[in-house]
């Protein structure tokens, strides 16, 4: 009995630890553009997503962009799920400087993201895994650093 108790235990313990080990989040996503909605933007021609594990509870996010005129630009970021600021930069096209990200879990498959500028909130996006671990669903709202409403919703595909 004592051997059949400390075996499921253990075996509890072990799928616990690979569950918090694995982000859902993490990989690379590339958007969909069809399946999207931009509601107060112009959709780009294309938009990759790689986002791997860093530090203790985090990820390090970067997004390559090429507008819908064919402009490049770059947003890149290293930030934990604990909704501490940090540094977030841009580059390229219509590039935003001095803005700051938070990250933190909803639940397993959803996190929520929240980029600043100058201590201001703008932008709060919601990131959704599906259940089949392929589609990454992003939704927007707030205001841009242009004081301009953002209202639209990304689906990313895995790759």
């Amino acid at each position: 009995m004592f051997r059949k108790v400390t075996l499921a235990v253990l075996s509890l313990f072990i799928v616990s630890v690979m569950g918090w080990a694995d982000d859902v989040q993490t990989g690379k996503w590339k958007l969909n553009p069809a399946k999207s909605q931009f509601k107060t933007s112009t959709a780009p021609k294309s938009q990759v997503v790689s986002i791997v594990p860093d530090g203790k509870d985090g990820v390090k996010l970067t997004i390559d962009i090429v507008t819908a005129n064919g402009e490049k630009s770059a947003i890149n970021y290293a930030a934990q799920y604990d909704g501490k600021e940090y540094p977030r930069t841009e580059s390229g096209a219509g590039a935003v400087a001095g803005q700051t990200v938070t990250l933190k879990h909803v639940d397993a498959r959803t996190a929520e993201r929240i980029t600043y500028l100058k201590g201001k909130k703008l932008v709060t996006e919601r990131w959704t895994i599906s259940s089949d671990g392929k589609t990454r669903t992003v939704t927007q709202t707030g205001s841009g650093p242009d004081g301009k409403p953002v209202d639209n919703t990304l689906v990313y595909e895995r790759q």
